[in-house]
Order: structure tokens, then C-alpha cells, then sequence
């Protein structure tokens, strides 16, 4: 009996070890979205958790369609801003355009380089010319998400981690991160 309790502490040490080393090294990020509401579907809004890891963003940029975890920080005056060096608040919105990218939306839809990215349904936007070290971000629900419509561009230094997995709820786990077509569900009350 005793061999078995200090074999169970010994595997629940190694676990909770392992989980401090990849979460030290980003190479795990387990990410409460602050604006949930902006990735409605594709993240369950208000309570839903995603895992993200780090490693990938150390040796490759961030492709389009891929859905990334963003550090960000509230200015004085409330807005939402990306920010390479705070870490109070993460963001997490689908990349639609890349450094060179012209990013624009009209007639319902979202175009990059005048080829049309997806199928959710889009507000009409002005044309955007990403920058050098920049990437367009945009949530899936279009309709009330928080992205590079509202704060610009995101300078490359913010965007630490690919997020590939919704764990939380748990009827909603999926590694599937693709996108909806239509109309997004809009604004999310989540009192």
C-alpha cells in the first residue's frame, strides 16, 4: 500500500513538473480569452478555453487562417491594445494578412490581395497595406469582435503562440479551429 501512494505523489510531481517547465517555456499556454466574444463560434464565448503553444512562433511566422493567442494590455481610457510586453490580457483572433498583405473588406466579405479569404460575413472596412512585422487579425464574429479593424495592425513581437485546441467547456473540446460561414452570432451577453 505504501509503494503505491509514493508512486502515485511520484507521478503527480513529475505532471505538475512538466506543466510548470512547458508552461515556463510557452511551449503549453492554457489561454482564458479576455474578449471571448470575438471568436464566437469557433471559441465558445465567455467561458471557453484554448491551448496554445509556443515553440512554433520561435522558429516560423504566423500563416494565415492560423488562429494565435496576443498579448495585450487596457489603456487608461479602456481600449484594447496589443502589446509585445505586457501580459494582463490575451487576445485570441485568426490571422488574415501578412506583412505586404492589402487587406480590405466589402460587399459582406473579407479580401486579401483582391482574393476573397472566407465566408463569414463582414462589415465593409477600408483597404489596409499590412506593414513590415505586422499581421491583420480578425475574430470570427465579426460583428462584435474586438481586432486590427479597431487597434491596427499587430506588430509580430505580440503574437506569442499558435492556439490549437479549445479545452474548455468540456462538451465543446475540439482541435478543429476552422472557420464558420455566415452570419457571426454578433453581441454576447455573458451576465
Amino acid at each position: 500500500m505504501l509503494r503505491w501512494i509514493v508512486r502515485a505523489l511520484a507521478l503527480i510531481v513529475i505532471a505538475a513538473a512538466t506543466l510548470v517547465v512547458l508552461d515556463f517555456a510557452e511551449l503549453l499556454v492554457p489561454v482564458g480569452p479576455d474578449d471571448s466574444a470575438s471568436m464566437a463560434n469557433t471559441i465558445p464565448a465567455c467561458d471557453g478555453r484554448v491551448l496554445a503553444q509556443g515553440l512554433t512562433y520561435r522558429f516560423t511566422d504566423p500563416s494565415p487562417d492560423e488562429v494565435v493567442a496576443v498579448h495585450a494590455a487596457e489603456t487608461d481610457e479602456g481600449q484594447i491594445v496589443p502589446d509585445p510586453d505586457a501580459d494582463d490580457r490575451v487576445l485570441v483572433l485568426r490571422v488574415v494578412g501578412g506583412p505586404g498583405d492589402v487587406v480590405v473588406g466589402r460587399a459582406g466579405t473579407v479580401f486579401v490581395n483582391q482574393q476573397k479569404f472566407d465566408d463569414i460575413t463582414t462589415k465593409p472596412f477600408a483597404a489596409v497595406n499590412v506593414p513590415n512585422e505586422q499581421y491583420f487579425l480578425l475574430g470570427d464574429n465579426r460583428s462584435a469582435a474586438i481586432d486590427s479593424r479597431t487597434f491596427g495592425p499587430v506588430l509580430r513581437d505580440a503574437i506569442f503562440a499558435k492556439v490549437f485546441a479549445v479545452d474548455w467547456p468540456l462538451r465543446d473540446i475540439t482541435f478543429r479551429l476552422g472557420q464558420f460561414t455566415g452570419a457571426p452570432p454578433g453581441k454576447i451577453d455573458c451576465n
